[in-house]
């Protein structure tokens, strides 16, 4: 999967934007502020119908416009698809060939990018529901099932909880609640394990090679859930032994939105055993992990997006990760020096130069 083309109107500080992409390798360099990670975030935003930086979409309107436009001419095996985003002060639309989609769930995943921001170097300490949120968008970009089963939980769960503030709730009632929860719950947590399964297989090879060294990296899906045969009957008496307390505190304990992802180096938990330089190294090990498993279920790369991924990596293992990156992934790169991208093979590398909102091929000669 790549992305051929993008357009944008009157998103951040493009005003008007229309710019191809020919090359494997796609290098934006540029000071702080100028628009790279705008641009990064306009095709994340294809991606998984959400910004990664703001919870109110109506900021990402230049300012005194109404309405802002993402446009991206994706290629896949299944041909190219035109994929639209509006966004404007009461919502967003979208786009599929100019036909206006229904469902979310029908959109997400036509275009397929893992992104790497430095934000996600707070990821293993990060509360719970970051490591969820990490899950849940890769498996909804592969699956509208798995995404209509979360959202669905979400509603069913919102119900119970509302319902639990009742003076005197009708315990028939909640029980029709919690079968409903329980068979929601069990395909989302055997798609995670699936998908924490995979990844761990992979991300301890990943991360020796980046560290040149033995490790070993291990996982564990923490929930109320142990590995059972019958999910949905351990669920099941797990909500009903909870129900009491579940009332006097007027919520809902036992579920897929209390668990969590535990990553362990050695044994120890790396948020609080695992250095700096460790932690950067195994969050890019994830994301090519996350690269893998996409590969195994739908046969293609995604796109790669990697905002300022060299910060603080010495010049080894800048030259490393370029080696382990796999050879068939569109990837576009920010970076505020071009001396990060010598050694890149030239022949796969556009480089632009992006500066208040507008992008231009980048002259000088960086090899």
């Amino acid at each position: 999967m790549k992305i051929n083309e993008i357009r944008l109107n009157n998103f951040r500080n493009y005003s008007l934007l229309k710019m191809r992409f020919t090359k494997r390798i796609n290098v934006l360099i540029g000071d702080n502020a100028q628009g790279k990670t705008n641009l990064l975030e306009a095709i994340s935003f294809l991606s998984t119908v959400r910004s990664f930086r703001i919870k109110d979409e109506t900021d990402l309107i230049k300012k005194n416009c109404d309405i802002a436009r993402i446009e991206g001419m994706i290629e896949s095996d299944a041909g190219e698809k035109r994929l639209t985003v509006m966004i404007s002060q009461t919502g967003k639309s979208l786009l599929i060939h100019k036909n206006p989609v229904r469902r979310t769930s029908e959109f997400i995943g036509q275009c397929n990018a893992v992104l790497f921001t430095p934000a996600d170097m707070d990821f293993f300490e990060a509360p719970p529901k970051v490591r969820r949120r990490m899950m849940d968008v890769e498996l909804s970009k592969l699956s509208p099932v798995y995404m209509e089963n979360l959202n669905q939980y979400a509603r069913v769960l919102k119900e119970r909880n509302t319902y639990l503030k009742q003076e005197h709730p009708d315990f028939e009632y909640l029980e029709v609640l919690s079968d409903r929860l329980v068979a929601l719950q069990v395909p989302i947590i055997e798609s995670r394990r699936e998908f924490l399964g995979f990844i761990t297989e992979r991300i301890s090879a990943l991360f020796c090679e980046f560290m040149e060294e033995k490790f070993e990296i291990d996982i564990e899906y923490e929930s109320e859930s142990e590995n059972h045969t019958d999910l949905a009957q351990q669920l099941r008496l797990k909500m009903t032994a909870s129900l009491k307390r579940d009332i006097a505190f007027k919520m809902t304990h036992i579920g897929i939105h209390r668990d969590d992802a535990k990553f362990k180096l050695n044994g120890f938990d790396v948020s609080s055993f695992a250095s700096q330089g460790q932690k950067r190294m195994l969050i890019l090990a994830l994301k090519m992990a996350i690269l893998e498993f996409i590969v195994s279920k739908i046969d293609t790369y995604p796109i790669l997006l990697l905002d300022d991924v060299f910060s603080e990596l010495d010049s080894k293992k800048k030259i490393k990760f370029a080696q382990l990156l796999p050879k068939d992934v569109q990837i576009m790169i920010t970076t505020t020096e071009i001396n990060e991208i010598k050694g890149w093979p030239a022949s796969e590398t556009d480089v632009f130069f992006v500066k208040n909102g507008v992008i231009a091929p980048y002259k000088e000669d960086y090899r």
